[in-house]
């Protein structure tokens, strides 16, 4: 079966190989069932590849679509005879091809799932926020650092789903949107620690990560991961989320691929980007309650305005939880029964 990324690139050849002509774009249907259609277009008269989705002009927003950044531009265009508003989402820069051809495959993939043409224009417009903030970062893939990182994250996730529900998980999953916790909900902030390997030290990055305003309780969660062949891979873990998600909170995984794709998770290229398994051997915490050593934009003299040091976990048994604990904090992000 043709994956969508491949039927892209050969109907951008075919469109490529058709005459030129004084319309703006060359055009190619794709052979995908959804509230709209989509097509692979070359446009006129530069050549650039985009890919165009065309729904009634019942859908256009309100606002015209204009974006240019990060090498990829989307905009639209209405036109009142035929009742239809098409959306063009065009690369810009040809170093970012690979990268596009995986973009478009994906927006398909996405708006594909869309009950009506509004609510299809309406994740074109999120899902390409999302695919921006990942350009922005200037990632094209993750170090095993970061792959024990985001691993820790989902491993967690899913625990607090058992607790609470996919829906309201993925909702205080704030880590990816630059919130200040990794996950908040109901007054309670997690940071997630995850390691590999028998390291004690837990860095932290920010003056304000282990800061408790506005929390009823702050806990940091510490999987323990080991490299190991039968392990999962962040790829393995985010489709075992993704089928948990379409068996109870299907509404969700729009939610949860976009917040994926913002934490840097994309496989261009596995070869070049390989992804490493783990096996997760324990899950701990630590409730950083008053007392708990640490260092907030409170604690330290004016002048420093930002910090990042290292707390040595064997030294603060004091206030070690184990897993049942954390998981009755989780249930309490549920907020009241």
């Amino acid at each position: 079966m043709t994956s969508i990324r491949d039927e892209l690139v050969s109907k951008w050849a075919e469109a490529a190989r058709a005459k030129p002509s004084d319309r703006e774009w060359r055009a190619v249907a794709l052979s995908v069932s959804a509230a709209v259609r989509f097509l692979a277009g070359i446009r006129e008269p530069d050549g650039r590849v985009a890919l165009l989705i065309e729904a009634p002009l019942s859908a256009s927003p309100n606002t015209p679509l204009r974006i240019s950044a990060e090498g990829i531009s989307l905009s639209d265009r209405r036109d009142a005879a035929q009742g239809l508003v098409r959306v063009a989402i065009a690369l810009e820069r040809d170093p970012l091809r690979d990268v596009f051809e995986v973009l478009a495959a994906d927006l398909v993939e996405v708006v594909r799932q869309a009950a009506t043409p509004v609510q299809a224009v309406a994740l074109v417009v999120s899902r390409l926020e999302a695919w921006q903030a990942f350009l922005r970062s200037g990632r094209r893939g993750l170090s095993r650092e970061e792959q024990v990182g985001l691993l820790g994250e989902l491993t967690v996730l899913e625990l607090l789903a058992a607790e609470i529900g996919y829906e309201a998980a993925v909702e205080g999953w704030l880590g990816p949107l630059d919130g200040i916790h990794d996950f908040s909900r109901s007054g309670i902030g997690i940071e997630v620690k995850a390691v590999a390997g028998g390291g004690s030290l837990m860095r932290i990055s920010r003056l304000d990560q282990l800061d408790r305003r506005g929390l009823s309780t702050l806990l940091i969660a510490r999987p323990r991961f080991q490299e190991a062949p039968e392990g999962r891979t962040l790829v393995t873990a985010a489709r075992d989320i993704r089928n948990a998600l379409d068996r109870s909170a299907a509404g969700v995984r729009p939610v949860f691929d976009d917040r994926l794709l913002r934490a840097g998770l994309i496989e261009v290229n596995p070869r070049a980007f390989p992804f490493f398994s783990f096996v997760l051997q324990d899950l701990y915490g630590f409730e950083v309650r008053e007392e708990f050593p640490r260092l907030t934009g409170l604690s330290v003299p004016a002048e420093i305005v930002d910090a990042s040091y290292s707390l040595d976990e064997r030294l603060l048994a004091g206030f070690l939880i184990d897993v049942d604990g954390l998981s009755r904090f989780f249930k309490l992000m549920g907020g009241p029964s």
